[in-house]
């Protein structure tokens, strides 16, 4: 019986997958994209922003000779320049590394990130990557999630956190203010001091129904 061989395909590098994206987007683009364009739509798509490309390649028009759109003798300063200027008005708009995005959603929605929640939260605040760049990055998302401690196991539950509130004031007795907590939680992964508040309204109606269950 014939054995069917399936050869394996090569592992790109980001760098790699870049410009790939960047040599289909001109497949259905006539001429050299500006920045501004891919900048464009990069704010409405799951695209590495123009920030992290130039960090990676220097400049928009470096990525653009690397994946063969343009030579390097083949345009002049002005047009360079016209290829490389930004959308206006963005520079208060810099895309946040994927650290910081990371932090912003445990700082406000705990540590079980699912990528429906991390992507509902992105909408809001725009600075933070998309989570396909986190996928990239990473390889996937439970590779993203392994690598900060993190789950996507569904949601903490009002016994969780009525067992979060236990734990702490096991660890922290009479120190047991929203403030410790809040330090307390990030470092044990537990629910965080936001998702107390939005499940019993407000930190002392949590600390009075946690008295109460003991």
């Amino acid at each position: 019986m014939r054995k069917t061989t399936h050869s394996l395909q090569p592992v790109l590098t980001e760098d790699e997958k870049i410009i790939r994206l960047i040599q289909g987007l001109h497949h259905i683009h006539p001429t050299p994209m500006k920045a501004a364009h891919y900048q464009k739509l990069a704010a409405h798509l799951p695209y590495p922003s123009l920030e992290e490309l130039k960090q990676r390649f220097g400049s928009w028009t470096n990525l653009l000779q690397q994946a063969g759109i343009i030579t390097e003798t083949e345009l002049n300063a002005f047009e360079r320049h016209t290829l490389n200027r930004p959308r206006t008005g963005t520079a208060s708009k810099t895309r946040w590394t994927i650290e910081q995005s990371i932090a912003h959603y445990v700082e406000t929605h705990g540590t079980r990130v699912t990528i429906k929640r991390y992507s509902e939260l992105r909408m809001i605040e725009r600075r933070m990557v998309s989570a396909n760049t986190i996928i990239r990055h990473y390889g996937t998302w439970k590779n993203a999630l392994a690598q900060f401690k993190l789950t996507s196991n569904g949601c903490f539950s009002d016994a969780d956190c009525l067992d979060g509130l236990r734990r702490a004031h096991d660890a922290l007795g009479d120190r047991m203010t929203s403030q410790t907590y809040a330090v307390w939680a990030r470092e044990q992964h537990a629910p965080s001091l936001t998702l107390l508040i939005e499940r019993f309204s407000s930190w002392r109606e949590a600390v009075r129904y946690y008295e109460m269950q003991r």
